[in-house]
């Protein structure tokens, strides 16, 4: 969920003396991409700050290659300290950040990540075009610089990050986290969550370090690039421009293309990033202008970069299909609003608004407070078993600050010295980076250090064996041609079929209508499909086939004459402000098939894992008096009551499942719930049964329909 890790970008750049002298954004610092610039005021000491934090030795593992005539010296020119980039790293940074901490009115805050992306891209390559100008490109001078740019901050985090996890995480909860930080450190966190992001793997909630995935992009990345310009110089090409740009097309295209059939692929990796980061590369080759911009067109560039980014941030939702072409708008912004600031004639408003000294203040952090918000936000949520409360969000945003601001005085910049030599920094990293990889390792081959918890036992909960994945519950990269009716009917008997159609959070009732099957109106017949929720004319980035998938449900009904059908899902996922219209028109055409029409609501949805309720509090195992909070649900499900006909039936799971303040995650010393939100096969029996005796199968007794 999103969100592109400021820290993989590269700190701003500075010229001292005769010699090429740049610092690699990294988020967090005075020269990164997450530190955006400083106050207007006072950009020549800050300038002379960061071309302080320069390499300037030229190591013998520098590769020396001139570029004098290879027609890059017209883009390789000095260029003053840019506080304006800076503010535009404090926007990216804050707005990921408010993101993350569930601001309503940020849905959109993911796409500070491909701000950052292309921030990056162009202060990395000005910053090695003018290193090549002046003698040539040291790859590893380059490398050290990365190193020492950011792994100190990050190892700091990881530190901070085990020591809450060691306490609070419960073994599988820590294995995975294991598993991510050895990912992490060896900048192969965004293949690791790849891999790992099934749909039933660990909940974004107990991941620590999900956004570490955008650092190792930027890595990757950066291992490839200046390889690639040291090649393009040798080559002697007289448009530096063109490979790059054409990489750039070719990952755009994939994109477009990858958001349609691999969704989760093409959020996590380089190959469909790329062009977000070549962006950047191609704008730092760009020449610069000679003459100024009138300032009426200058203003209104300036107002268009800063709603490029911005409306989006609020705009956007989690359905939003990203990165791809949603991504062209924020990713332009920065685009628009880099090169303004530094064409001649004075930049706009919005270029005097970037460099203001708050936003560059927050940008000077911004790498630290990537690192470090997600983890906080995600710790105090397991720590306090709920989501945070306003009060809460402000402080945990207030504490990364200023732990943000603590990283950056006495880690990040003690590691920055100008002179020092580029092995032992490498060798330094490289030492860390193996510390850290077998550490993780140690804690993924435990199986999360189990003997933590002598008296709590966390035994796997039945819950999903009888959905019948890839057959009868489809994955993402499924189409609804893999759906096998012959294996999704069970057969009882009876006359006629019921049709559970919907998500997870339908599937999730299998085991309970199994268990039930005898009191059902028919035999069953299982329609199901991840993130899929049941309503007609619904595109589901996520589920590319979701559209086709419920268009062939109606086929299914009328083909079969299906006589009962029952709509179940997450129907909050995802902030969908049509799902009620959605849901009253599916309905109708349901009913106008001759089906009886039964919807299930929202079911209740807890903080954390109920082995976690039950270890904080102490119940192992947990008792009859086994309650929690759940999520608020918003009055979601009267909402969907109110659009159904009067012919269709509705059961509120909250009304009957809960009291007016908690509900049971245990029952008999047995877990309801396989996860926070879906039942085990115990709570689906428990709940089917308390649905059927509220009359799911009963006709409606009026248009307001069951509890």
């Amino acid at each position: 969920m999103a969100e592109v890790d400021p820290s993989i970008t590269e700190k701003g750049c500075a010229v001292s003396g005769r010699r090429s002298s740049y610092t690699e954004p990294v988020v967090g610092g005075a020269d990164t991409i997450a530190g955006r610039g400083g106050a207007a005021g006072s950009a020549p000491r800050r300038a002379r700050t960061l071309a302080s934090h320069g390499q300037t030795g030229r190591q013998s593992l520098r590769p020396r290659t001139s570029i004098m005539r290879s027609g890059v010296t017209g883009h390789a020119t000095a260029a003053a300290y840019r506080p304006d980039i800076d503010g535009l790293r404090a926007v990216a940074v804050l707005v990921v950040i408010l993101f993350h901490a569930g601001i309503a009115w940020m849905p959109g805050g993911f796409v500070g990540v491909d701000v950052f992306f292309v921030i990056s891209g162009y202060v990395i390559t000005r910053g090695l075009l003018r290193e090549a100008a002046s003698g040539g490109i040291g790859l590893g001078e380059f490398y050290a610089r990365r190193v020492r740019r950011i792994l100190p901050a990050l190892v700091a985090t990881l530190a901070f990050t085990t020591l809450a996890a060691y306490w609070l995480l419960l073994p599988p909860q820590l294995a995975d986290y294991a598993g991510s930080a050895t990912a992490s450190a060896l900048s192969v966190a965004n293949i690791y969550f790849w891999r790992s992001s099934g749909y039933f793997d660990a909940a974004a909630l107990y991941r620590p370090l999900l956004h570490t995935w955008s650092l190792s992009v930027e890595e990757q990345f950066y291992l490839l690039l200046p390889v690639a310009l040291l090649l393009a110089v040798r080559l002697r090409l007289r448009r530096l421009w063109l490979p790059f740009g054409l990489v750039a097309a070719l990952s755009f295209g994939l994109s477009v293309y990858a958001g349609h059939y691999a969704p989760t692929a093409n959020f996590y990796l380089l190959p469909t990033r790329a062009w977000e980061l070549l962006l950047g590369v191609l704008l730092a080759m760009a020449p610069r202008g000679s003459v100024a911009l009138p300032p009426a067109l200058r203003q209104a560039a300036g107002l268009a970069g800063l709603a490029l980014i911005l409306a989006p941030a609020f705009l956007y939702t989690e359905a939003t299909p990203f990165p791809g072409a949603g991504a062209l708008p924020p990713c332009l912004g920065a685009v628009l609003l880099i090169r303004l600031g530094g064409e001649p004639g004075g930049g706009s408003a919005a270029t005097r608004l970037l460099a203001a000294g708050p936003l560059v203040a927050v940008g000077l952090i911004s790498y630290s407070a990537y690192l470090i918000h997600w983890p906080l936000i995600v710790l105090a949520r397991i720590g306090l078993m709920r989501d945070l409360d306003v009060a809460e969000t402000v402080v945990v945003i207030g504490a990364t600050l200023l732990l943000a601001t603590l990283s950056y005085r006495f880690v990040e910049h003690p590691f920055r010295r100008p002179q020092a030599p580029a092995r032992p920094a490498l060798a330094a990293g490289f030492a860390a980076t193996l510390a850290l990889a077998c550490l993780g390792w140690a804690g993924t081959a435990s199986g999360g250090l189990p003997g933590r918890f002598p008296d709590f036992r966390v035994r796997p909960v039945p819950g999903t064996e009888t959905w019948n994945h890839r057959t009868c519950f489809l994955f993402a990269d499924q189409t609804w041609q893999a759906w096998d009716q012959a294996a999704c009917t069970r057969t009882t008997g009876k006359d006629g079929l019921v049709l559970l159609w919907g998500d997870s959070f339908a599937a999730h009732y299998v085991p309970g209508l199994i268990r039930h099957a005898e009191r059902l109106p028919g035999n069953l017949l299982q329609y199901t499909a991840a993130g899929c929720r049941p309503t007609l004319g619904v595109a589901s980035y996520v589920v590319p086939h979701c559209r086709a998938f419920n268009d062939n449900a109606l086929a299914l009904i009328r083909r079969l004459g299906i006589r009962d059908v029952v709509l179940a899902a997450r129907w909050g996922a995802q902030r969908d402000r049509n799902v009620p219209a959605l849901l009253h028109e599916t309905v109708a055409q349901v009913i106008a098939l001759g089906a009886r029409v039964h919807v299930v609501g929202q079911s209740p949805e807890f903080p954390l894992d109920p082995a976690f309720l039950a270890y904080h509090q102490r119940r192992d195992p947990p008792d009859a008096a086994g309650r929690w909070r759940p999520v608020a649900e918003t009055g979601l499900n009267g909402v969907l009551r109110s659009v159904l006909p009067a012919s269709a039936t509705f059961v509120d799971p909250n009304a009957v499942l809960c009291d007016a303040a908690t509900c049971p995650y245990a029952r008999g010393g047995t877990f309801l719930y396989a996860d926070s939100g879906h039942f085990s096969s115990a709570g689906a029996a428990d709940a089917v049964g308390r649905y059927l005796e509220a009359g799911l199968f009963a006709p409606p007794r009026s248009a307001a329909a069951l509890p």
